[in-house]
């Protein structure tokens, strides 16, 4: 598993918006727009990505991958920062999942959690969270698949 060590030793070239935008095998999401929650209002937004995990991989290159799935084309030169700025801090399977449902909580329809069967977990970072922005964002590894859990709100 990949930590802020190994983020650092990228280049800004290979952190870019561009870089990450690339080929990650296997990786799909499934979006929730703000009418998916009780209070449309709120404009919150989930994301959860995943992908197989690939041998001699680390999960930095899916989390990059991740993290620009929805960034927009015209904030491109805004991405470094913004993965630059992530916390990189180690959670536990426990927390990761309590984030998850405490983000997933107004959904009209429930997120079916834990979003992984608990075995084969390895670790959990969280790169955003709610004490320093209005975004929730965390990546999980497992035995067998990465997950990338985003929540924001525009309000």
């Amino acid at each position: 598993m990949f930590n802020r060590s190994d983020f650092d030793q990228l280049t800004v070239e290979e952190k870019s918006y561009c870089r990450a935008i690339g080929d990650c095998r296997g990786l799909h999401f499934v979006t929730y727009p703000s009418v998916a929650f009780q209070y449309p209002d709120s404009e919150e937004t989930i994301r959860i990505t995943r992908a197989p995990k690939q041998q001699g991989e680390n999960g930095l290159k899916f989390w990059l991958h991740a993290e620009c799935v929805d960034w927009h084309h015209e904030r491109e030169s805004y991405f470094v920062g913004y993965v630059s700025d992530a916390k990189f801090e180690a959670i536990s399977e426990a927390v990761f999942n309590k984030m998850v449902a405490e983000q997933a909580h107004y959904l009209i329809a429930p997120l079916k959690q834990p979003l992984h069967e608990p075995s084969g977990f390895i670790g959990a970072l969280l790169m955003y969270s709610m004490k320093t922005e209005f975004i929730v964002s965390l990546f999980a590894e497992y035995e067998d698949e990465y997950i990338h859990f985003y929540w924001d709100t525009t309000s």
